[in-house]
């Protein structure tokens, strides 16, 4: 009886916890100038997962280290492959991408 109820306390605090926002970073090639950063910007904005209410209307483009910060909705299923054609249809290449943290910096070098 013990377990069962630990299980149930411990599902309950699972279930209950906020979801974390799902943030990535993706290195991007080809962004150069503030003009590079809108275009690219402007077309992860389109897609359907972007979570508007942060950073700029839901992306955030460092130019000086060439990468892009995305927010997804908690509610959204992120669809990296969508993120990378909007990138690549702006004429840019994306290298990487990995998921970060809100406690990390968006636009300090991270290692």
């Amino acid at each position: 009886m013990l377990n069962k109820t630990i299980a149930i306390a411990l599902l309950y605090a699972l279930l209950s916890t906020p979801a974390l926002a799902q943030n990535y970073m993706v290195s991007v090639n080809g962004i150069v100038c503030e003009f590079c950063a809108y275009g690219v910007g402007k077309k992860i904005r389109k897609l359907p997962f972007i979570d508007r209410s942060q950073y700029d209307e839901g992306v955030k483009v460092d130019i000086e280290n060439q990468r892009v910060f995305v927010a997804v909705r908690d509610d959204a299923l992120f669809d990296q492959s969508a993120l990378f054609e909007a990138i690549e249809s702006g004429g840019y290449d994306p290298i990487d991408i990995r998921q970060i943290t809100n406690k990390e910096p968006s636009t300090e070098a991270i290692e």
